[in-house]
This record gives C-alpha cells, structure tokens and sequence, in this order.
C-alpha cells in the first residue's frame, strides 16, 4: 500500500519507528535527515509554517511501514517583516528498509513527479 498526501505527526511516528528499525540492523544505511530524532525536530520546527508544502508517501508490507519519502516543494514564506520570498528549491528526504531496497528507484520516481506536477501548479 502506497499513499501520497501531507505530512502528519502520527506519520512522523510511523517514520520514526522504521529509523529506529534500520538503525537497529544497518545503521550506516541511515541518512542524516532519517534519524529518529531528526525526523522529530524537522517536522515539529517546520510543521506550522511550511507544512502545507511537505508531501509524503509511505511504503507498507504487510502493516510494517517499510519506506516514506517526504518532499520539501516549493513555496511561499512570509517574513517578519511582511514581505514574501519564494523558495525555488525542492528536497528529498528517504528512508528504504534495506529487506525493500528495490523501492529505492519508485522512492526517486515519486519525488521526480511530485516535484514537476508542483511547479507546473506554481507557473500557472
């Protein structure tokens, strides 16, 4: 089962749970945005103001959460001062349960199309 929509607190559990299951068996497969406490201070940092611009998809087997990707797209911040300034830049953060390494290329798939459909959606 796949989905695709924004990125929720019960996600960043499920997320957090899959770190902590890679951690335990290949910890050198962790990247620095996928730890158990990364994911924690990103989203509840961001989540107010930039959450409207995070898309994820979650990866299951069985109930076992077994990959997520989260899109950091482009969008609109309001500074302190009342002006807007535009973020151009898009990011990916990934975690891949290595028993489910294949998803790796549907992870990237994903976040190549999600990007192009959010700056087409931006331009118009």
């Amino acid at each position: 089962m796949a989905n695709s929509e924004l990125v929720t607190a019960a996600d960043v559990q499920l997320m957090r749970g899959l770190a902590q299951r890679v951690t335990a068996t290949r910890p050198d497969l962790v990247n620095g945005d996928a730890t158990y406490g990364e994911l924690a201070w990103n989203w509840g940092k961001g989540h107010a103001s930039d959450g409207a611009s995070w898309r994820r998809r979650l990866w299951f087997s069985g109930g076992d959460l077994v990959a997520w990707s989260w899109a950091h797209l482009p969008h609109q911040v309001r500074r302190s001062d009342g002006s807007v300034q535009d973020v151009t830049g898009a990011y990916l953060a990934y975690q891949v349960h290595p028993d489910h390494a294949g998803l790796v290329d549907e992870v990237i798939d994903w976040y190549g199309g999600t990007a192009v459909r959010r700056r087409a959606s931006s331009v118009r």
